[in-house]
């Protein structure tokens, strides 16, 4: 059996060292290593709430908590575009485009960020506690091996079903591609690898062991990134 609390824990503790890593890079890449920062602290806090939600209980705080996860998941999981876009422009030679393709990277990024407000967080609207693994966390939608046994859902509650988190597959495919295209021209393939393992984790089961396998290649995949940037910032 997964002991939730305890698994959490460890991902909140590795996604918060990530993040801190990250600002190692700031005076090479500062907005590379900003937004991974951000992105990592994102994550972290993610896992600290689902931590901390068997001490918080179901009520209008820990409802609170999850909602701002969602929020922060849709607006800043773009941030990670002008990650990719910095470690490819420094590990190949973009010549005379690389000022195209650092706009380009941003007008992708403030892209996805607006979708992810307007249509993926402000679509979500009814969220319920369901059992994470041991944790209490709010999520979009129950089933039978995640139903919270200190909760009586509604029947609206029993139908609803989850969104897809477009913000983060466009991102992904976005990291996908400025990895293929690094491991072809900079021969360097580490960014694409764990782009694409985290992109395989989408296709897992949502239930039984397929989210804590998620979570457990978004630290591979997070490693990833940040031993690319440091790899970017020694070039």
């Amino acid at each position: 059996m997964i002991n939730g609390p305890l698994a959490f824990s460890f991902f909140t503790l590795v996604h918060a060292a990530i993040a801190l890593l990250a600002l190692r890079y700031v005076g090479e890449l500062p907005a590379a290593a900003l937004c991974l920062f951000l992105v990592e602290a994102v994550t972290a806090f993610d896992n600290a709430v689902t931590v901390a939600g068997n001490r918080l209980g179901i009520n209008a705080r820990a409802e609170r908590l999850n909602r701002a996860r969602f929020f922060l998941h849709a607006v800043c999981i773009g941030l990670l575009v002008p990650v990719y876009t910095a470690i490819g422009i420094t590990l190949t030679d973009t010549g005379s485009w690389q000022p195209v393709l650092v706009t380009l990277g941003w007008v992708v990024t403030l892209g996805i960020c607006i979708y992810g407000y307007a249509v993926q967080y402000r679509g979500t609207r009814l969220i319920m506690p369901v059992n994470y693994y041991g944790c209490l966390r709010y999520a979009q939608s129950v089933n039978e091996h995640s139903r919270h046994p200190g909760y009586d859902y509604s029947e609206v509650e029993l139908a609803a079903r989850g969104h897809m988190p477009f913000a983060s597959i466009v991102t992904t495919l976005v990291g996908l591609l400025v990895g293929l295209l690094l491991g072809v021209y900079g021969d360097f393939w580490v960014l694409f690898i764990t782009t694409a393992l985290m992109f395989l984790a989408g296709g897992f089961p949502l239930r039984t062991w397929g989210p804590f396998a998620t979570s457990c290649l978004e630290v591979v995949f997070s490693g990833g990134l940040l031993y690319s940037l440091a790899i970017a910032a020694q070039g």
